[in-house]
């Protein structure tokens, strides 16, 4: 009569209990700093933030009154702020994703640098 399979609880494995303890900041990023199979895609999306944010620096380094590259820069900075915040709330020390946050600020200044100097921004 009931033709309904029987369903089992899934139980919790291993992996979820891995990340127990852990903000949602480090809960999103820190599988693509400890799996490396998955650097690749990190590294796509550190020279995607590269892209945005170098031509961002230029256009505000070249005319800094308010406007929307400056509304963006300040929004993208307050995010980093924000992430880095939680990370120092919870460990009580800068960890991985404050190091990771760092170095791609650091790079899209140098991109932004190179790029204005070479006259390709």
């Amino acid at each position: 009569m009931n033709d309904l399979p029987d369903v089992t609880p899934v139980a919790r494995g291993p992996a979820l209990d891995a990340f127990r303890g852990y903000s949602r900041v480090e809960r999103a990023l820190m599988p693509f700093l400890r799996e490396p199979t998955l650097w690749p895609v990190l590294l796509a999306a550190i020279a995607h933030a590269i892209a945005l944010v170098g031509p961002l620096m230029v256009i505000v380094w070249r005319d800094p009154r308010p406007g929307w590259p400056v509304v963006g820069l300040l929004l993208l900075a307050t995010l980093t702020a924000a992430a880095i915040r939680v990370e120092l709330r919870d460990r009580r020390r800068p960890g991985p994703i404050s190091g990771l946050l760092a170095v791609t600020w650091m790079l899209c200044g140098f991109g932004a640098w190179g790029g204005a100097r070479l006259g390709i921004l």
